[in-house]
């Protein structure tokens, strides 16, 4: 097997979502922006507890597109179905995720690069990547006990979310439980463009693109054969 490519270049250690306050610089999949007026006034605030896995829950059959904002704008789209997601940058790189019987596993397509990663979620945190299932799907990489405080404001059919401790605010829609947009320390993180039905057979169209891959000879990479303990 050929020696694992420097991931550094492939995809960011963590996309541009809301994190902790001790970890505002390390973002990775998100979709929000946040102006001053969806701040409702602390009078408006609503003393009931929630956290973040009472108002995001993992979509399904669902096609999401959006941008996330950093030091350079970036788009995403994202397809979830029950068993795996397609999720794609416009900046080449491309992520597969398969929920398999023990952990999930991830192709990380690189079209710059022309690889192909074939990793596990228990091996993905040693090459240096640091999401996960819901991270990719939710767009907040946030734990699931992060409180929030919900607020009167709405928006286009959202409700304001603000985040314990991480200077940061959600605007989450009541449908599909997803943020569509969200802000940090007062400056856009992400936003979400639309969310739709999916119509696509996900397991067709990942099985035609890591085919094309092949044709197209990029160099394949099996990061958990690699690590095994008994590999050469």
């Amino acid at each position: 097997m050929p020696p694992l490519p420097d991931t550094a270049g492939t995809h960011p250690a963590k996309e541009n979502t809301i994190t902790s306050k001790t970890s505002l610089s390390a973002i990775l999949t998100a979709s929000l922006c946040c102006l001053p007026a969806f701040l409702a006034p602390a009078a408006h605030v609503s003393a009931e507890p929630l956290c973040i896995r009472d108002i995001i829950k993992p979509p399904i059959n669902l096609s999401i597109s959006g941008t996330y904002y950093s030091n350079r704008e970036k788009g995403f789209s994202v397809d979830v179905s029950p068993d795996r997601f397609i999720k794609a940058y416009s900046d080449g790189v491309t992520i597969i995720g398969v929920k398999g019987e023990d952990t999930p596993v991830y192709y990380i397509i690189d079209k710059n690069k022309k690889t192909v990663l074939k990793v596990s979620q228990t091996n993905l945190y040693k090459i240096g990547l640091f999401f996960n299932w819901n991270s990719m799907t939710t767009l907040v990489d946030l734990p699931g006990n992060t409180a929030v405080t919900a607020q009167n404001e709405t928006q286009d059919g959202c409700t304001m979310y603000l985040v314990a401790g991480a200077d940061a605010a959600l605007c989450v829609d009541g449908n599909y439980h997803i943020p569509l947009r969200m802000s940090q320390r007062g400056a856009t993180v992400a936003r979400v463009a639309s969310v739709k039905p999916l119509h696509t057979d996900l397991k067709t169209s990942a099985d035609s693109l890591t085919l094309t891959c092949r044709q197209d000879h990029y160099t394949f990479f099996d990061v958990d054969s690699d690590m095994a303990p008994d590999a050469d």
